[in-house]
């Protein structure tokens, strides 16, 4: 009798434990916040740090708010971020759609080269997509709520010996992180090598590749400037990104709590992204530049081989990436981006996005 009542008092306590530590969750104390990049990476330094320092500031105390923050690989593999959103392993976590073909189609027009000239009204464009499409927000991971998105800088070529020219790049193994750079090496005539973002750095010091195809941004974070000295200014296409919330968790919270999160999320956290990303491109490239690194601008007859060559991308994504969905669906997504990135591109050249 005496052993059955030790037990129950076990159990009880490990129950009251389970509780305690359940009831420590609620009050959302460091949640997990995935954004992608490195602690280095000018969004994460102008954006996401003081955001995050914001929200334990407004929300202070044991049930007050706050979040740990983790790049990509360090919760899960970036492949499973759609399931890592829908089943809980991360709280807040970002996917990329160019890493799911298939799966997030009518999104999936922010990747097709030329849309977009940066990072800012793209970052704008792609949140207001996602605000104004149901059939959008239906393709986001499940058990899951929207939260903010953005695009990146537009890419440009970055390798290990001088590249001058679009002829002098052919042949050349590149670096590419997601199906729509693969096609995009393709057209311009170099051979795509697919590693996960984390490992450029590596495969480029041990001569796997010659360089890679991305944006500025992460060259210096990633440490990728360490092995490429040499710039192609190609200036297309941009890859989309979004942060979705855990739901369970999302419904969990106290009304104040989330009206803050949607205040300072969406298109405002959009907007900064987008900024930090052009103005870490610019830091960087001057960085970069005052490190000797060479930048070389395409020519006219180059810019025009480049627009000959990404122009079947458009006819593809409504074609045949989009060929499952509604042709009116795809139509107006399409007029949408354009009728929006045209509003916003006007704002932006008179300044008004700094």
């Amino acid at each position: 009798m005496r052993r059955t009542m030790t037990m129950l008092a076990a159990a009880l306590i490990g129950a009251s434990l389970t509780f305690a530590s359940q009831a420590d969750a609620k009050g959302f104390r460091h949640l997990s916040f995935n954004g992608g990049y490195a602690l280095s990476h000018p969004t994460v330094e102008m954006v996401w740090k003081p955001f995050m320092k914001e929200a334990e500031e407004a929300f202070p105390g044991k049930n007050g708010l706050s979040f740990d923050y983790f790049a990509t690989n360090e919760l899960f593999p970036e492949t499973e971020s759609l399931a890592a959103v829908t089943d809980g392993r991360v709280d807040f976590g970002r996917m990329r759609p160019s890493l799911f073909p298939g799966k997030l189609n009518l999104l999936s027009v922010v990747d097709v080269p030329g849309l977009f000239s940066n990072a800012v009204t793209g970052s704008i464009v792609m949140q207001e997509l996602i605000e104004a499409f149901p059939e959008v927000r239906r393709e986001l991971p499940e058990n899951s709520v929207p939260f903010t998105s953005w695009v990146s800088a537009t890419y440009q070529v970055h390798t290990i010996k001088p590249v001058k020219s679009l002829a002098e790049l052919r042949g050349h193994k590149l670096v590419v992180w997601d199906a729509v750079t693969i096609e995009i090496a393709k057209a311009l005539g170099a051979n795509p090598v697919r590693l996960p973002s984390p490992d450029t750095y590596l495969a480029l010091s041990k001569g796997m590749a010659d360089g890679v195809l991305c944006p500025m941004a992460p060259v210096r974070s990633f440490k990728i400037s360490e092995a490429t000295k040499y710039h192609l200014m190609l200036n297309t296409g941009v890859t989309g990104f979004s942060i979705n919330a855990h739901k369970p968790l999302w419904d969990e919270m106290p009304d104040d709590m989330r009206a803050w999160l949607e205040k300072n999320g969406g298109t405002a956290m959009a907007l900064a992204i987008g900024k930090s990303l052009e103005a870490g491109a610019r830091e960087d490239a001057e960085w970069m530049k005052a490190q000797g690194h060479e930048f070389y601008e395409l020519s006219e007859q180059d810019h025009a081989a480049l627009m000959k060559a990404l122009a079947p991308f458009l006819d593809h994504w409504k074609n045949e990436v989009c060929r499952s969905e509604s042709p009116e669906t795809v139509a107006r997504v399409l007029d949408f981006v354009k009728t929006r990135n045209a509003y916003h591109m006007e704002k932006f050249r008179a300044g008004e996005y700094n």
